[in-house]
């Protein structure tokens, strides 16, 4: 009896020492795809947080200038806030304002003379002209704070003196006003102009 021998080929030994290559590249890919996903992940949490500044950004020039509006339409006379509106505490953001930002008048200081008083300051359904803070919601449903202030102004070159009126619109957060400003509008109302 003849026994026959199955003879295999040899494998080259280029072949022999490439076990697990594609395990290596499998790896490697899985490196790349895992970089690209984080990337990708970054740059959606930076856009929803862009798009959420910007958001409330718009919402409050809204009510800045909502506001501004309501000053347009009075009289020089009429440009005046009640002085029991302006808040007395010094650590309120009405009042820190201006230690931050010399472009925010003074607490003090204020045009007074309204007669509005604090409790229709507190939400109100239209703007008020005479109130120093305002608690509004916003047109996206979120709690704002407009602070007003007017003061009164004569030019440096000499002439009739003007009310300068600065509105700031704040966000409300867990109850009390942030410290940080996300709009404000200027305007000067002039005694020899009608109301516009």
């Amino acid at each position: 009896m003849r026994r026959r021998f199955l003879i295999l080929p040899r494998r080259p030994a280029a072949l022999a020492g490439e076990r697990g290559s594609m395990l290596i590249e499998l790896l490697i890919a899985m490196t790349f795809l895992a970089v690209a996903v984080g990337a990708l992940m970054t740059i959606y949490a930076s856009t929803q947080l862009s798009l959420r500044h910007t958001s409330i950004e718009g919402n409050a020039l809204t009510l800045a200038d909502k506001q501004i509006e309501v000053y347009k339409t009075l009289s020089y006379d009429n440009v005046r806030l009640d002085a029991s509106t302006i808040p007395s505490s010094g650590t309120d953001p009405y009042v820190t304002a201006n230690a931050s930002d010399s472009t925010i008048p003074a607490a003090t200081g204020q045009v007074t003379g309204g007669t509005v008083g604090a409790s229709a300051c507190a939400a109100p359904t239209t703007a008020q002209a005479e109130c120093a803070t305002q608690s509004w919601t916003g047109p996206d449903g979120r709690a704002y704070r407009v602070d007003s202030y007017i003061v009164a102004v004569t030019p440096p070159e000499g002439g009739r003196q003007v009310k300068a009126v600065t509105v700031v619109v704040r966000r409300v957060e867990s109850g009390s006003p942030s410290a940080q400003i996300w709009a404000r509008a200027t305007t000067t109302i002039d005694q020899s102009n009608p109301p516009q």
